[in-house]
């Protein structure tokens, strides 16, 4: 690799979009990561660490990861310079338009909520997926009559290629070189199982026995999260899931979620979701309504 490139894909139906890059040098993700789409990462060279819920990954070229939606996620550089992926994001409408069974399309979103959700597979598997891979970026850097279709397919086509070979390359718990301090590993699950209680970082320092300005550079240097804005994705997590299966006031929602003060969470929220939490309760409600006029006509 000697300089830095890009290609995107934005499907027609707003239901795939697909990145490449070639990354020179040393790369870590500014943006906190959270939303509401699977996440296929297939890293082609170079390594990462991949922070994932509650647990951090030394992942390696041909490895392939899944990222399960509105899960907290982050890559951060591994002390080697320079890397190559791709990363697709699949909105779950996507398999329903493909024409295949339900079991099938259970079968394929299946890996996205292992335990350990990576797939290290041996050369000859690793081999066909290079290939399909690149076939997508040549197609998306030279897009044809039928792209948009084909690279639908190719999507579907990966994660039906890992589910077959699942028993080649799935990692077990031995497998997985540690990487997240154990004191570190403690936090994040207590956090993620008490983000609602008003926590603080020398509170939460002081639990653990540790001081608030080591617990804040261990925090940072492991995950890529600071403190408040790790505890702050949990509490808009919340909020979003509060704001799709409750009729809750967006005020009860933000007390609900975790937060002290309703502007701070109106920020963090925007901030993070890119819209205001009534206009998301709002586009989720059309969404809804468009998909049960969809099966209405289907069933006629």
């Amino acid at each position: 690799m000697t300089e830095p490139f890009r290609a995107d894909f934005h499907d027609p139906s707003d239901l795939l979009h697909i990145e490449y890059d070639r990354r020179i040098g040393y790369f870590s993700m500014t943006d906190d990561h959270l939303h509401d789409h699977y996440e296929l990462y297939y890293l082609l060279s170079g390594e990462r660490i991949y922070f994932i819920k509650d647990r951090t990954y030394r992942v390696k070229a041909g490895d392939l990861v899944f990222v399960d939606r509105n899960t907290v996620h982050k890559t951060l550089e591994s002390g080697m310079p320079d890397h190559e992926r791709m990363v697709l994001y699949l909105k779950p409408e996507l398999f329903a338009g493909m024409s295949i069974s339900t079991e099938l399309i259970e079968a394929l979103k299946e890996p996205f909520c292992w335990e350990i959700p990576i797939v290290r597979f041996p050369s000859q598997v690793t081999e066909v997926l290079e290939r399909m891979v690149s076939e997508m970026v040549d197609e998306m850097l030279r897009p044809q009559p039928g792209s948009n279709l084909l690279l639908r397919h190719r999507a579907i086509e990966l994660l039906l290629h890992a589910y077959r070979n699942q028993h080649l390359g799935r990692l077990s718990s031995d497998d997985r070189e540690p990487v997240l301090h154990p004191k570190t590993q403690a936090v994040v699950r207590y956090l993620n199982e008490n983000y609602q209680k008003p926590l603080t970082l020398p509170e939460v320092a002081g639990m653990f026995r540790i001081s608030p300005h080591y617990l804040s550079r261990l925090f940072k240097q492991t995950t890529g999260f600071t403190f408040s804005d790790y505890l702050n994705l949990l509490r808009v997590k919340e909020a979003q899931r509060l704001l799709r299966e409750s009729e809750e006031s967006i005020t009860d929602i933000a007390w609900l979620a975790g937060f002290s003060n309703f502007s701070h969470f109106g920020k963090m929220f925007k901030r993070t979701v890119q819209v205001s939490p009534r206009v998301y309760r709002q586009e989720y409600k059309e969404l809804g309504s468009v998909r049960t006029i969809k099966e209405g006509e289907n069933i006629r």
